[in-house]
C-alpha cells in the first residue's frame, strides 16, 4: 500500500506537563488512527514524536469473508459472549454492528483486552464491558476467570483478519464454540525513501514503538532504509542501529518475539495503552514518573 503524508503531525505548541522525556525522540508506530493519544501523552512529558505508521487498517475483505461477516452479525443475538481484541476491533464492529442492529442486542456479555479497549467499547456500546484487572493480553484474560463457564456457549470475537489463535483456542479448551467477526484489515504500508525522510523531519529517533508482532516484522522489513533515511534526515552520517535502540513494546510475548528477531533492548510496557508506554520510555530516560502514586 502506498502512504501519502496524510499522517504528518505538528507539534503541541502547550507546555509540557513535565519534562521526564525531555530530550528524546520517539518514532510512534501505531496505525494512523490510534497515533493522537500516544503522541499527545508523549509530548505531555516533555518528548519529542515522529508519527510513522507502519501498519494501514482498512476495511474486510469481499466475496466469502465479507459474506461470512454478515450472517454471524445477523445471529449477533444468538450469542452469549462477544470479545474485543483492540481499539480497531471496537470500532470497526461498532460501525457493522450498526448496519444490523439499530438497538444493541440486550443480554449479551462484553469483554475487551485493555483497559484502552474497554473504554472505547463502554462510549461506543453504552454497555458494561469487563476487563481483566491489569491484564492487556489475550491470555491474561483466559486466566481471570472472567468468561466463566464456556461450555456450550457460544462466543464472538471481534479483531482483524488473520489476528492470533490463543484466545480462541483457550475458549475452545473450555467448550466453548467461537466464530471471529474479522471487521477490518491490516497492511504494511509502503513508504518511498523520500517519504521516511520526510517523515523523519530533520529529527533522529531516540526510542521505538511497537504494538504487535505484525508490527514488529514491518519495521524489522523497514529497518535498513530507515537508518539510511535518518543520515539524510539530519545531515550526517550518524550510523543507527534500529535493532539496538530501546524498542516499547505492549506484552513479555512481543518482547520475547522482537528478541528472537534480533532486537537487542525491548522493554515490557505491560500494556498497549499510552500511559503504559510513557512509563516505559521514563525508564528510558532513566526516570521515574511523577505521576505514578495517582
Amino acid at each position: 500500500m502506498t502512504t501519502d503524508k496524510s499522517f504528518a503531525h505538528k507539534p503541541s505548541s502547550k507546555a509540557p506537563q513535565n519534562a521526564v522525556l525531555a530530550n528524546h525522540c520517539v518514532l510512534v508506530t501505531r496505525p494512523e488512527q490510534q497515533q493522537a493519544e500516544l503522541i499527545a501523552a508523549l509530548e505531555a512529558w516533555g518528548a519529542q514524536t515522529i508519527p510513522l505508521p507502519l501498519l494501514s487498517i482498512s476495511p474486510p475483505s469481499e466475496g466469502e469473508p465479507a459474506a461470512k461477516l454478515r450472517r454471524s452479525l445477523l445471529e449477533l443475538d444468538l450469542f452469549d459472549s462477544l470479545l474485543f481484541v483492540s481499539t480497531n476491533a471496537v470500532r470497526a464492529g461498532v460501525a457493522s454492528i450498526e448496519d444490523y442492529w439499530p438497538q444493541f442486542p440486550v443480554g449479551l456479555q462484553i469483554l475487551a483486552i485493555g483497559p484502552s479497549t474497554a473504554a472505547l467499547a463502554r462510549e461506543l456500546l453504552r454497555c458494561e464491558v469487563a476487563v481483566a484487572a491489569g491484564g492487556s493480553t489475550s491470555e491474561e484474560l483466559l486466566a481471570s476467570g472472567l468468561l466463566g463457564d464456556l461450555e456450550g456457549k457460544r462466543v464472538g470475537i471481534f479483531r482483524g483478519e488473520g489476528g492470533r489463535d490463543a484466545l480462541a483456542e483457550g475458549i475452545r479448551q473450555r467448550g466453548g464454540r467461537v466464530e471471529y467477526f474479522e471487521v477490518y484489515r491490516r497492511s504494511p504500508c509502503d513508504y518511498s525513501d523520500t517519504q521516511l525522510v520526510e517523515a523523519l523531519d530533520g529529527k533522529s529517533p531516540t526510542a521505538l514503538t511497537i504494538t504487535s508482532g505484525e508490527s514488529l516484522d514491518a519495521l524489522l522489513s523497514l529497518a535498513p532504509r530507515l537508518e539510511k533515511a535518518i543520515d539524510i534526515a539530519v545531515g550526517k552520517s550518524i550510523r543507527v542501529d534500529v535493532l539496538r535502540m530501546p524498542l516499547i513494546v505492549p506484552s513479555a510475548r512481543v518482547k520475547k518475539l522482537a528478541l528472537a528477531k534480533g532486537f537487542t533492548a525491548p522493554i515490557d510496557a505491560g500494556g498497549a495503552d499510552a500511559r503504559s508506554f510513557a512509563r516505559a520510555l521514563s525508564v528510558v530516560a532513566g526516570k521515574t514518573d511523577p505521576n505514578k502514586s495517582n
